[in-house]
């Protein structure tokens, strides 16, 4: 069948015809094209295809003028341009008019440029400074990771617990004390979730305290007549180094002068340690003092030692083999690297070494650093180095040129991008949640560097002002007992009979164990201590020797009557 049967069988339209209406003069010209596409509906009705939209000028009347359908069509190419370039809504239902609101969009190519990231300094526009409680170097420098309490180590054997909620502008410390007896506190880290304090003292045992200063842990001490350090149950030399574990609250590492490294729990630790890492010395001898190390994010541990080496384990794997990554001379020999600082990335490293260096390195390719700076002198063996909390963009180091300075470099190539002067740097921290800055120095005093914007940490001490002192203009006035009453005598007159040397009592013997270093007795301890003394012991020789005198008589009895004077022989003996 041919198209022109197929035509006289379809009808022309459907339903009801429109009437037709008159087409104004403007529309005129319109006339040719509305026939087209007429002819060109009909065969595709013809064919199955789905007819075209009719155009505006169709010949149906949209109720527009002719400038209106003509905006509408300026407006919608306009969209369909936008739609072309990627900047309008692919929304159907986006109703928008083509009046855009506010300033024009970037173009796409924009859009994906990274954006250009400022250098971040210490905030360098306030400076408290913490004087009066330490009289030597501090040595050690501890901050939780909220900010809200930090805590200080000293070559005078003192621990102090500083608190900013209850902190006044006296800025005092809460607690104060001596952890390790006479032995200089070292090293000090608080526990992730900042709930324990590790000290770490120059003794072989560590010690881990709660927040508040209460002991909670002591590391056992291992046995020095052993030679293989794997069999003692702790240390056996001065600590040098401890941190906690950055994801485990009750795990912490020390590190101590008998080329150790200990890895502890806080439940276990007066028992043994969890593991042992031994550190082996290529140089003349075995062992080798550790003197820093960290514990990076993802499980490795970090140590350096005196010989000048760097090396990492894996703490999930087995540390009696030997490390994964070795630097024989990242350091000079006989020198001290003080510290050891990872980026936030967890491949990075800066150490600071005794050599007056500082330098980056990378875990990934261990043989050599990616960069070194060598002006950087020191004289303290627990100088630091650390990246910016904010990403890790910048490495900051204290010099102990000029008087002291706070050096901020770059971490790409340790070029320097400002410097600072704070008087003889040695610990510091600086921490992210207040955006403080703290710096220790070898006078005893520390700095804490802030801004004046700052609204947390020490600027809500400075805000309390410092209480009156209660004995200032009061004198102690003495009531005597005629104003105590009857109960109170009773209390103070039992507390002086207590009180051995203000009752003017002997002390009675102890009976039981022994206690407060007097020596335990037996119910018939005295009974065998009659038996066996030695009756000398309390005798004067002289009147021992005088009882004696008046006996004589007693020997000479038979020269009584024909010599009653005694008569001696004073002539000395001739010699043959």
């Amino acid at each position: 069948m041919d198209e022109a049967a197929l035509r006289a069988m379809m009808p022309m339209s459907f339903g009801k015809k429109p009437a037709k209406k008159t087409v104004a003069s403007p529309r005129a010209d319109a006339a040719a094209p509305v026939s087209a596409a007429s002819s060109s509906t009909l065969s595709a009705s013809v064919l199955g295809k789905r007819p075209a939209q009719p155009s505006p000028d169709a010949e149906e009347d949209d109720g527009l003028t002719p400038e209106e359908r003509h905006a509408n069509a300026e407006a919608e190419q306009r969209d369909r341009e936008r739609r072309a370039q990627g900047l309008a809504d692919s929304d159907d239902d986006n109703d928008d008019s083509d009046d855009d609101v506010g300033p024009p969009p970037p173009p796409p190519a924009a859009s994906h440029a990274p954006p250009k990231r400022d250098v971040r300094l210490p905030p360098l526009e306030s400076v408290t400074t913490f004087s009066g409680v330490h009289t030597k170097t501090l040595s050690a420098l501890a901050v939780d990771s909220a900010g809200a309490r930090f805590a200080l180590g000293s070559y005078d054997y003192t621990l102090s617990l500083y608190d900013y909620g209850g902190m006044n502008a006296s800025l005092s410390p809460f607690r104060t004390f001596e952890p390790g007896g006479s032995a200089p506190v070292v090293d000090l880290s608080f526990s992730r979730d900042a709930a324990s304090l590790l000290v770490v003292s120059s003794t072989s045992q560590a010690k881990v305290y709660s927040r508040d200063g209460a002991q909670m842990a002591e590391c056992a001490k291992g046995d020095p007549y052993l030679r293989d350090m794997r069999h003692t149950n702790g240390h056996v030399a001065s600590l040098t180094a401890g941190v906690f574990h950055p994801n485990d609250a009750n795990r912490f590492v020390t590190a101590a002068e008998d080329s150790t490294v200990r890895i502890w729990d806080v439940e276990t630790a007066p028992r043994k340690q969890v593991d042992t890492v031994v550190l082996k010395s290529k140089a003349r001898g075995t062992r080798t003092k550790v003197t820093a190390l960290t514990v990076t994010p993802d499980e490795l541990l970090v140590a350096a030692a005196r010989d000048g080496s760097l090396n990492y384990w894996d703490l999930r794997a087995n540390l009696n083999a030997r490390p994964r990554g070795t630097v024989e001379h990242a350091h000079a020999a006989d020198s001290v690297t003080s510290s050891v600082a990872v980026r936030s990335d967890g491949r990075t490293l800066a150490t600071r070494g005794g050599d007056d260096t500082v330098k980056l390195w990378d875990l990934r390719s261990f043989r050599s650093p990616l960069a070194v700076r060598e002006d950087m002198p020191t004289t303290s063996p627990h100088a630091s180095v650390l990246f910016d909390p904010y990403g890790g963009d910048t490495v900051i180091v204290g010099t102990a040129d000029d008087g002291g300075q706070l050096r901020v470099l770059s971490a790409v190539d340790i070029s320097t991008l400002h410097v600072h002067a704070v008087a003889s740097p040695v610990r510091m921290v600086w921490n992210g949640a207040t955006d403080h800055f703290y710096a220790t120095s070898r006078s005893g005093t520390l700095s804490v560097l802030h801004s004046a914007r700052s609204t947390r940490g020490i600027t809500l001490a400075l805000a309390r002002p410092a209480k009156a002192s209660s004995q200032v203009d009061s004198y102690p006035v003495d009531v005597g007992e005629a104003g105590m009453s009857e109960a109170a005598k009773r209390r103070k007159l039992a507390k002086t009979r207590r009180d051995a040397a203000a009752s003017h009592m002997p002390q009675p013997p102890v009976a039981g164990p022994g206690s407060a270093g007097r020596i335990g007795s037996a119910a018939n301890t005295h009974l065998v201590q009659s038996l066996y003394k030695q009756p000398q012991v309390h005798e004067d020789p002289r009147e021992a020797l005088l009882k004696y005198a008046d006996k004589e008589a007693k020997f000479t009895k038979a020269w009584e009557k024909t010599q009653p004077k005694p008569i001696y022989d004073n002539q000395e003996d001739q010699t043959q």
